[in-house]
């Protein structure tokens, strides 16, 4: 028994076991090709990585090559405030209707107008105060006033009258008011709907158009505000760079916006708080040297010449509007011009 136990032990220590040439190269030629398709990958995905970053790197550059400065001042041309009646002094009433300069319950100047409304009096002209030289409001697009009633209004109740006749017999516009609080004074702005036949403006005058029996109304300062008319922008390209399409937009109908159907490819638009008006009108003006195309190249200086009349005509751009003019051209970056107009418009400002 032990002899055979024994036996057993030797054999089982004797019995060694391994593997042949053919296994061990298999097994090698496996692991070579695990490896060659993982290397394949890591290297394609590299490469891929490279040429997108070289890529994106490129189109970058070209970007930024393709993009706009602004170079110098931004220079705002306008037409200035003109005065239609201070008050100060008494307007010429109508029947019934009391006319006096008051000189205690004014807001500027020396005096109001003070109204006094008979019960008599029923709807119709109020009063009116005839101009001492014709006013040309052609280009104007709102009128300012001081106003207070005696009692609260609807919108329209009273109305500002525009006439190039003397006496207002013949009104050119009557432009709502909107509401008041009765007994309290309100600055108002009034947006002229058509001022094409403005030109000469010789009355302004105020028109009732509800019965509110026995009133008064005082009127102070109306004065047709002055507003920006052209915006004048000096551009150059950057990093000297790629050359920039500014061929001008055609505006067929003179409406301060660019036709539809026109072919150019850099496209303004003009923003406020009220409004955002797209692909303004524009002009350009190279500022020295140039080789005459229509190309913004290296070393040349471009001035663009923005019009205002496309925008609203309820929205002048007055004093103290801000505002955004987005330079867009066909490739490249964005240039945004924002600047914010002095209280007081001039014929020509400085908005540096």
């Amino acid at each position: 028994m032990v002899n055979q136990l024994n036996t057993m032990i030797c054999k089982r220590i004797n019995n060694e076991q391994g593997v042949t040439g053919l296994e061990t190269a298999i097994i090698l030629i496996a692991f070579v090709v695990v490896a060659s398709v993982f290397a394949f990958t890591v290297l394609s995905t590299g490469i891929f990585s490279a040429e997108r970053g070289k890529e994106t790197a490129h189109a970058g550059l070209k970007g930024a090559r393709s993009s706009m400065a602004l170079k110098g001042s931004v220079i705002a041309n306008g037409i200035t405030s003109k005065n239609l009646s201070l008050a100060d002094s008494a307007w010429t009433g109508s029947t019934n209707v009391t006319s006096t300069a008051d000189t205690t319950d004014k807001k500027e100047g020396s005096s109001s107008a003070d109204l006094s409304i008979d019960t008599n009096f029923t709807t119709g002209l109020l009063a009116y105060d005839d101009l001492s030289a014709t006013v040309d409001l052609s280009s104007i697009d709102s009128v300012r006033m001081w106003v207070k009633y005696g009692t609260t209004t609807a919108s329209g109740d009273i109305e500002l009258i525009l006439d190039d006749t003397a006496g207002c017999g013949s009104s050119l516009e009557n432009i709502d008011l909107p509401v008041l609080v009765g007994s309290e004074w309100k600055l108002v702005t009034l947006s002229i709907t058509d001022n094409s036949d403005m030109a000469a403006i010789k009355c302004v005058g105020l028109n009732l158009t509800t019965d509110d029996g026995n009133q008064t109304l005082n009127v102070d300062q109306v004065i047709a505000q002055g507003q920006a008319t052209t915006i004048l922008v000096t551009v150059t390209n950057t990093l000297e760079g790629e050359p920039i399409d500014i061929s001008e937009p055609s505006d067929s109908n003179a409406n301060g916006l660019s036709d539809s159907d026109s072919t150019h490819s850099l496209i303004l638009t003009y923003t406020d708080k009220n409004q955002v008006v797209s692909d303004v009108y524009w002009t350009k003006t190279f500022v020295g040297a140039n080789d005459s195309d229509e190309l913004l190249e290296s070393g040349e200086k471009a001035q663009l010449t923005v019009t205002l009349s496309g925008l609203s005509g309820s929205y002048p751009v007055i004093g103290d509007t801000k505002w955004d003019i987005e330079v867009r051209p066909e490739d490249g970056g964005t240039m945004v011009v924002q600047r914010t107009m002095p209280d007081l418009i001039d014929l020509v400002m400085n908005l540096n």
